[in-house]
């Protein structure tokens, strides 16, 4: 039996990805070869984008197989790409014994596909390829070189210099095929050129194939560039003239043809004797109906099967998919409401027992229904990364500093919707990372560091969230110049107590930057309040953490997904909220007396730790409904941000599906949408990372 590697999951789910892009590349690989063989078969001119086509599938599959490690994939799919590279360019002929060799490529891949993760099949496809390879290698063949096909031609010879190899082929291949060869000029005032071009080239481009969109030597004055567009086609120039209705263009013939568009043009770049149809029974030595060595399938007979089992689909139909899920939860809440009322009456309480077991399994099967929902909706924030990363080379290039990026936890997972949202925040924090942070190569050598400074990107999942630091060992945030710039701006008052939390805080005010200068990448006073926007809207918080001369780290805090969550029902004066469960820390019963004031905030002692507390009903502007001196306090928190809650009484746990809500009191801060329990009752979902950013920096009176 076969030895598989022992893989993580993280390798496995990698595996799995690229056994599905690739698959699709294979694919439309085999579609396109089909073509090409009917093409060459029937000995007339084969389509150059056909081929085009093929060479860049063969380029991308060999990108991707080199991104994932697979160097077989990778071997074979360079030289497949250097056959279908001289296909284009005419360095081989479309009749050479390489182009068949393609087929048996192309089914190779699928068995080095349905290999991965098979140590020893990998190996034993591996040792095909080299075979293979070699085969391709010894049947690569160039075309003679042609001498004074050009010649004929009433062309500048400047223009004819000026092309480029693919250009030339294109050109040679259609002169050999007999077809007119056309050249269109025409002048352009300098501001709008691109405009006029465009318009030229639109009103040809179906007339023929454009080889060549180049400058041209002409009469033009200085405020004017001319353009000389080579055409190859079956009209004359009268023709093609005829439908070019731009004013001062010319059409002129450089090369008459031999063919008429009624007639079968030879086929491009094949030898007469080379051109009559292939029979469908027949087989040539080395063409891909002969059986290999390799003991590879015959073309006609593979299996068909996909190998990965991934389908694509839109974002659009798992959401409408996580609506429908959603419904099923609030009518579950409401059947288990009907089960409690039938089992409390004498009865129809053996009924609602029966009703129970029932509920019970529906239950059961309902939550399996949502946790594979959810799975589904779930990517890596490798995507992320991806983006970040690019950005980064060309900010490193533009702001000439030596930058090592650094990722770790690309695998961890995140909802969609959330790591679509996700990247411009990330991509402020790491902007300003290498704009304010990073110092200049002379300062960090002078402070004693390494020349190379590092920007780190690490996510990890804490619980039912997910955390992604950013960390730089740059300067750090200096403290006294954040809190200057806060007096300056009105925020800060002169004497008032800030603790350093409170005082790196004040990033995330809008206006307020440590930049001197502002550039095109910073200082503007500009992002980071719309980091904390961004985030507070995805149920996130944002952290921030700074020494002095050693660097900084911004954390931001992230529910896994705002599709279906757990939620602790509260309730504060005349009106219940949900709270999500994924924020919940604790809840407690406290006394009146238990309640501490200072600087107008009232603070609860919580084992040692003050904890500041926030009373929801006058939060809201709403009467306390508890008459007692008993309350409820649930600690909600993220990261390292805690506040409390005072509430009048608990109701229980329930699954909420969160719902936006239309309307004016979509802008109170606070509430971030709506949702149904069991009594089809509306309920407020209460907005935690809204009640987390507000309450460090929180100074008027409770």
């Amino acid at each position: 039996m076969a030895k598989r590697r022992t893989r993580s999951r993280a390798g496995r789910k990698a595996d799995q990805e690229f056994v599905s892009e690739a698959e699709e590349i294979l694919e439309r690989m085999r579609l396109d070869l089909a073509d090409l063989s009917e093409q060459r078969a029937a000995g007339g001119n084969v389509e150059p984008e056909l081929v085009n086509r093929l060479f860049r599938s063969a380029h991308s599959l060999k990108g991707l197989a080199g991104l994932f490690g697979f160097e077989p994939v990778t071997d074979l799919a360079h030289h497949v790409e250097d056959v279908l590279d001289g296909l284009r360019l005419g360095r081989i002929d479309m009749q050479s014994p390489a182009v068949a060799l393609i087929d048996r490529a192309v089914a190779l891949f699928g068995t080095l596909l349905a290999a991965v993760g098979d140590t020893e099949a990998m190996e034993a496809a591996g040792a095909r390829v080299l075979e293979l390879v070699q085969e391709i290698d010894a049947a690569k063949q160039a075309p003679a070189e042609p001498v004074g096909e050009f010649d004929t031609l009433d062309i500048d010879p400047s223009l004819l210099r000026a092309l480029t190899e693919y250009e030339e082929h294109r050109l040679r291949e259609n002169v050999r095929g007999g077809r007119h060869i056309l050249l269109a000029e025409a002048s352009f005032p300098l501001t709008s050129f691109d405009d006029g071009l465009s318009e030229l080239s639109g009103s040809i481009r179906d007339l023929g194939e454009v080889l060549s969109t180049l400058p041209a030597p002409g009469d033009a004055c200085q405020s004017e560039i001319r353009f000389s567009l080579l055409l190859a086609t079956e009209l004359t120039a009268e023709e093609v003239a005829a439908h070019v209705e731009l004013p001062g263009a010319t059409v002129r013939s450089v090369l008459a043809g031999t063919s008429t568009p009624a007639a079968a043009a030879p086929g491009a770049g094949v030898p007469e004797q080379a051109s009559a149809p292939v029979k469908a029974d027949s087989a040539a030595p080395g063409t891909s109906e002969t059986t290999p060595a390799g003991g590879e399938a015959h073309a006609g007979v593979e299996s068909l099967k996909s190998i990965s089992g991934t389908v694509r689909v839109d974002i659009r139909k798992l959401d409408e998919l996580m609506n429908l899920v959603g419904e099923l939860v609030i009518q579950r809440g409401a059947l288990g409401d009907l089960v409690s009322r039938l089992m409390r009456e004498a009865a129809t309480a053996r009924a609602g027992r029966d009703f129970a077991k029932v509920h019970k399994a529906l239950d059961r099967k309902l939550r399996e229904l949502q946790s594979a929902v959810l799975e589904v909706r779930m990517v890596p924030l490798r995507q992320v990364f991806e983006k970040v990363s690019r950005v980064v080379r060309r900010l490193r290039l533009d702001l000439q500093k030596d930058v090592r990026f650094e990722l770790r936890g690309a695998d961890t997972e995140l909802d969609k919707l959330i790591v679509e949202d996700l990247v411009d925040p990330l991509m402020h924090i790491v902007r300003n990372a290498l704009d304010h942070a990073i110092e200049p190569l002379e300062e960090r050598v002078a402070a004693g560091k390494d020349p190379e400074g590092c920007i780190q990107i690490e996510a990890f999942q804490r619980g039912n969230h997910v955390v992604i630091a950013v960390s730089d060992d740059g300067r750090g945030i200096d403290l006294d110049a954040l809190r200057a710039k806060g007096e300056a701006c009105g925020i800060v008052a002169p004497n008032e107590s800030l603790s350093d939390r409170e005082v790196l805080d004040l990033i995330f005010v809008p206006g307020v930057s440590t930049k001197t200068e502002v550039t095109e990448t910073s200082g503007r006073g500009v992002g980071m309040d719309v980091v904390r926007h961004n985030l507070t809207r995805l149920g996130g918080v944002v952290e921030v953490d700074s020494t002095p001369g050693r660097g900084a780290t911004i954390s931001m805090t992230l529910p896994i997904t705002l599709a279906i969550v757990q939620s602790l029902i509260v309730v504060a004066g005349d009106q219940r909220f949900a709270i999500p469960l994924t924020a919940v820390h604790e809840t407690l019963q406290i006394e009146s007396s238990d309640v501490q004031r200072s600087e107008d905030r009232e603070l609860l002692n919580l084992r040692g730790t003050p904890l500041l507390l926030r009373n929801l009903a006058r939060e809201f502007d709403m009467p306390a409904e508890r008459a007692d001196s008993r309350s409820f306090v649930v600690v909600i928190g993220m990261g390292d941000a805690r506040v409390g809650l005072q509430v009048d009484r608990l109701d229980g746990q329930q699954d909420t599906v969160i719902k936006p809500i239309q309307g004016p009191i979509q802008a109170i801060r606070g509430i971030a949408g709506a949702t149904e329990l069991g009594d089809q009752d509306p309920v407020l979902v209460l907005d935690v990372s809204a009640f987390l950013s507000d309450g460090p920096a929180r100074r008027e009176a409770a």
